[in-house]
């Protein structure tokens, strides 16, 4: 064979050889292709709601319930101890009262911060960085020497703690699913609505026994076991940031319902406030900021009238009458919780999200009832068991219109669930801080029999607004006869 015929040999073999690589290349592009189909179909795909276990998700709720309920204890903690603060800074009834009023209302106005903080950076860091601040807040408040220090520094307090409230509800949102939710809030109000009621059980004894400087030395031990505890058992819940730590630990694993899909971008805190013109939710937050007033005035007056003539009280014995209402809101908040998804799921779910409301505004008129039996015993100076049956309807009706209008909130608004509780709480606290400082002068110049019923009749002007409402919707979802 001669040279010619060999490199015809051997082109006719690379020839042979690049046709099978190639064909060989195409077989491994098939099956390549085949096998990334394959893994593309592999993927499984799950709710945002089962990436915890459901014990998992009741150890975060009792966490984060029992970190909220600083709020309100914070705030009453000290109630059984006024007239000992008057004497001890040398100040009056009124000054003082003006430190509990101000804590609220700088509350509601910074929970709009933390909501928009909260949807931006998610919500542990934004609880661990306002507990921070609420503690050295609360040291200094210890050493207060004037009643104007303390004053400044329970503004403080109440401007970083209002951060337990809006991240507490989100966090909830965040991990129960809408037709578990409303009994969730239940169980998380349930700590929150018993803090203005454990505030003088705890404050009284403490006050008597140490004086009122030792109701914030307490409170600086609970706050800061309360950040530990965030720091190693709460994990991110916020629904994107949670997703993306998901898909990265579980790569075999998709999320499909989380909101918002995109990562969120920091919204000016003051933003949240466009919640409060919207008329397809603000007649809801109006029925549940009365009915947290009512509570919030009811509170620290039933100190006051207590400790004066012809009741006259030592700091101990009014801490103990306030348990019967403690009990009260403890089974008022889980009922309240439970019957609001019965609701839920009774009216269609997501067809009508007002169908939840439905139990909640008829246990509500259990409010401008209380609040009137309350203010008249007092008036007269009736036996005490009178008012404490009026504090105990005002909080049954006020714990099943809190859960409710908070797990509505959330449905309605899931992917800005921080910023529309933020708007609530600020409403809430706000007007419950102005009402407050008014309280005093008010009752004083009205008479509180007059002045407890002026609040019920406002109270039931919004049961009405929001009642109308909530019956067009029903009724437009088919659930009412035409």
């Amino acid at each position: 064979m001669n040279s010619n015929d060999e490199n015809i040999n051997d082109y006719q073999s690379s020839k042979a050889t690049i046709e099978f690589e190639l064909q060989d290349k195409s077989i491994d592009s098939i099956n390549n292709g085949k096998n990334d189909t394959t893994l593309t179909t592999t993927v499984e795909e799950i709710s945002i709601y089962d990436i915890r276990t459901k014990l998992q998700r009741n150890l975060i709720l009792a966490i984060i319930s029992s970190i909220a309920f600083l709020l309100p204890f914070c705030d009453t903690v000290y109630e059984p101890a006024l007239k000992e603060i008057v004497i001890s800074l040398n100040t009056s009834t009124t000054l003082v009262t003006m430190s509990i009023s101000i804590y609220l209302s700088m509350s509601g106005v910074f929970s709009l911060v933390w909501g928009a903080v909260s949807d931006r950076f998610g919500r542990k860091i934004t609880l661990i960085v306002a507990l921070i601040i609420f503690i050295v807040a609360t040291i200094i408040c210890i050493f207060a020497p004037t009643i104007a220090v303390l004053i400044v520094f329970r503004t403080l307090e109440g401007a970083t703690i209002s951060a337990t409230l809006v991240v507490g509800q989100s966090l909830v949102g965040d991990i129960f699913p809408e037709e578990k939710r409303g009994t969730a809030v239940g169980f998380f109000f349930l700590l929150f609505n018993i803090g203005p009621i454990m505030g003088p059980i705890v404050g009284g004894p403490l006050s008597y026994a140490f004086g009122w400087r030792s109701t914030f030395v307490f409170l600086t031990i609970y706050s800061f076991i309360a950040i530990v505890i965030v720091i190693f058992l709460i994990p991110e819940t916020h629904q994107y940031f949670a997703k993306e730590h998901f898909h990265k630990t579980n790569p075999n694993k998709r999320i499909i319902d989380a909101q918002p899909i995109e990562k969120p971008s920091f919204e000016k805190p003051w933003k949240s406030l466009i919640h409060l013109i919207d008329l397809t939710i603000l007649p809801y937050m109006a029925i549940s900021t009365t009915a947290y007033c009512i509570v919030i005035i009811s509170s620290p007056l039933f100190s006051i009238f207590l400790s004066e003539s012809p009741y006259d009280y030592t700091e101990d014995i009014i801490g103990y009458l306030y348990i019967p209402n403690g009990v009260v809101l403890v089974i008022g908040s889980i009922f309240g919780g439970w019957i609001s998804d019965k609701a839920y799921t009774y009216f269609g779910q997501e067809k009508c999200l007002e169908g939840r409301l439905v139990p909640a505004l008829c246990l509500s008129i259990l409010i401008p009832i209380g609040l009137i039996i309350y203010g008249w015993i007092f008036d007269y100076k009736l036996n005490v068991v009178g008012s404490i049956i009026g504090m105990c309807l005002i909080g049954f009706g006020q714990t099943a219109v809190e859960s409710a209008v908070s797990t509505y909130l959330t449905s309605k608004k899931q992917s800005e669930a921080a910023a529309v509780i933020a708007a609530n709480t600020f409403f809430n606290s706000f007007v419950g801080g102005i009402i407050l400082t008014c309280a005093v002068p008010m009752y004083n110049a009205m008479g509180i029999g007059p002045y407890c019923s002026f609040l019920a009749s406002l109270n039931v002007i919004t049961i009405v607004w929001s009642g109308v409402l909530v019956y067009k919707n029903v009724k437009t979802g088919g659930y009412v006869a035409m």
